[in-house]
């Protein structure tokens, strides 16, 4: 399932671009580009997504934010648009009127979007339902009054934004997650279910599964997943061993599942992920 969408000019002040994107596999490698004279803010609210400005790499996971600076370049670091659920917003900063704030409001926000202390960090809680309430808002034809309502949401999100970055809520590791992980790399070879890790660290399936939606952004058994392909990655680079070895190695029932699974992460196939 791919379902995007992108509100451009939606005429509020200083609102350039809203967007949402819901991915169910893979999309297009997202190119180097700018926002001249902006601010864009994305929220992950589901999966992982990898952001690359100037020569640092970032690696978001669900519930995290990332914020470019005007005339920033940046893109995915060569990788695809990730499964999930990603929002993006992009702010006019300079010398532009922004979400019918006055003028003293208006330099207050902007001047503290402009004076971010990080640039990815752990999203205030109430970052996705003020999105979607903006857009829904805009949805169709937007009167003036659905209008104010979605330019007071955005304005509530951009402050919590800047509030959230302030406090820099880096996402602690619980012990039960970092056990998860030493597991899942020392088992790479063997079929792994999330029963089966359950077991190992001492703790139920749902529970299981919810610490890893609150800490990860993505249940266990995508994490398992994703590990396996992430290994395959790198033999692929560094190794000549054939594709059905690999697929094999990693515990896949048939090199045919591993390459749709490796397909639906990349966006390619194992065998031109080597030829690239």
């Amino acid at each position: 399932m791919a379902d995007r969408l992108e509100l451009q000019d939606p005429r509020l002040p200083g609102v350039v671009t809203l967007g949402r994107y819901r991915y169910s596999y893979a999309h297009d490698v997202l190119g180097a580009h700018s926002h001249p004279g902006c601010v864009e803010v994305c929220f992950l609210a589901r999966g992982r997504q990898r952001y690359r400005l100037g020569d640092r790499v970032y690696q978001l996971n669900g519930g995290d934010q990332f914020v470019t600076l005007p005339d920033e370049q940046h893109d995915s670091a060569g990788e695809p648009e990730d499964k999930g659920v990603l929002y993006w917003l992009i702010v006019r900063v300079r010398d532009s009127p922004l979400l019918y704030l006055d003028s003293t409001r208006r330099r207050q926000l902007t001047q503290a979007l402009l004076g971010i202390p990080t640039r990815q960090f752990r999203a205030h809680p109430e970052a996705g339902f003020l999105l979607d309430d903006a857009i829904a808002q805009l949805s169709g034809q937007a009167s003036e009054l659905a209008r104010l309502q979605a330019a007071m949401s955005l304005a509530q999100f951009l402050v919590r934004t800047v509030t959230a970055s302030a406090a820099d809520q880096a996402r602690p590791v619980s012990a039960v997650v970092e056990r998860s992980r030493q597991y899942v790399a020392e088992h790479l070879g063997e079929t792994i279910t999330v029963p089966m890790l359950s077991r190992a660290v001492g703790l139920s399936p749902a529970r299981l599964h919810a610490q890893f939606r609150q800490e990860l952004g993505l249940p266990p058994g995508e994490f398992i997943l994703r590990s396996k392909i992430e290994h395959a990655r790198t033999l692929l680079g560094e190794t000549d061993l054939p594709v059905t070895e690999i697929a094999h190695s990693l515990g896949f029932a048939s090199t045919q599942y591993f390459a749709t699974a490796f397909k639906r992460l990349t966006r390619t196939t194992p065998t031109a992920y080597r030829r690239g």
